[in-house]
């Protein structure tokens, strides 16, 4: 049995990565032939549908208009899916696949320690987050870094509300989390320093969230990673079959609230 990853282009050079590091020679698949030269001992097709080799996992990370179709080929055989944000570009498109029990959608920073570290027993009252960036990405800001902070803020607080939204250099949202008020800011080709960072305010103290470093502080209190990284980690639990349920859920309602705001 193989793993098949779809689409070797950022993220997928380094889902390859990972899979290599677990020792796993996966088939691979791409539209770019020259793109056999990442791995010379891997099967190569650029069609999905040429491939011979019996197939136990997906990995999809090719353009997000292409996400449900592509993912959709292997739901509908029951093969296990994982699928990189945005998952579609519509909210109508990704309920094509949303609910098959066979599909998980990236949520990389659920493997981040700051989440896996935050503390259950506290009383938030206010969330500023910031995640500014030099690189760029798909869509705009909201739909491709801040993305990662929604699905987070529907792990830990539940129930998602958006109320405003504004661009420019830096885009911003503001809403409530679990009824918690929060602003968030994002911005591609950031001129300032690199940061992806929550300041939570809570009835017990500030907890601040460093998704950079791999760090949290809660009162004073530092704690980071020592070892390991969310990429390789959450490539593990998919491979051994370890869900995260509610993933495809969170990503639906990120693509309504982003919708409602376009």
């Amino acid at each position: 049995m193989h793993v098949l990853l779809i689409g070797l282009g950022n993220m997928g050079s380094k889902y390859l990565k990972k899979l290599q590091e677990s020792g796993i020679v996966p088939v691979l698949c791409d539209l770019d032939p020259s793109k056999t030269d990442l791995c010379e001992v891997c099967p190569f097709y650029c069609h999905f549908g040429d491939v011979r080799e019996e197939v136990s996992r997906v990995i999809v990370a090719v353009n997000p208009e292409d996400h449900v179709s592509v993912a959709g080929e292997f739901l509908s055989k029951n093969i296990p899916v994982l699928l990189e944000k945005p998952p579609a570009t519509t909210s109508e498109e990704f309920k094509k696949i949303s609910d098959s029990p066979f599909l998980e959608v990236s949520e990389i920073e659920l493997y981040s320690h700051p989440v896996k570290n935050f503390p259950k027993k506290i009383r938030p009252t206010s969330i500023i987050i910031e995640r500014l960036n030099k690189g760029k990405g798909y869509i705009n800001p909201l739909w491709d870094l801040a993305w990662h902070d929604l699905y987070v803020l529907q792990y830990l607080f539940g129930n998602l509300e958006l109320y405003s939204s504004s661009s420019g250099e830096v885009w911003e949202l503001e809403g409530k989390a679990g009824g918690i008020p929060f602003k968030l800011s994002a911005a591609w080709e950031y001129t300032g320093d690199v940061k992806r960072m929550w300041k939570v305010q809570t009835e017990e103290g500030e907890v601040i969230l460093d998704f950079l470093t791999e760090s949290i502080t809660v009162n004073g209190k530092l704690t980071r990673r020592k070892e390991g990284d969310k990429l390789g980690e959450m490539v593990s639990d998919f491979l051994k079959g370890i869900r995260r349920e509610g993933s495809a859920m969170r990503a639906l309602r990120n693509l309504e609230l982003l919708e409602s705001l376009f």
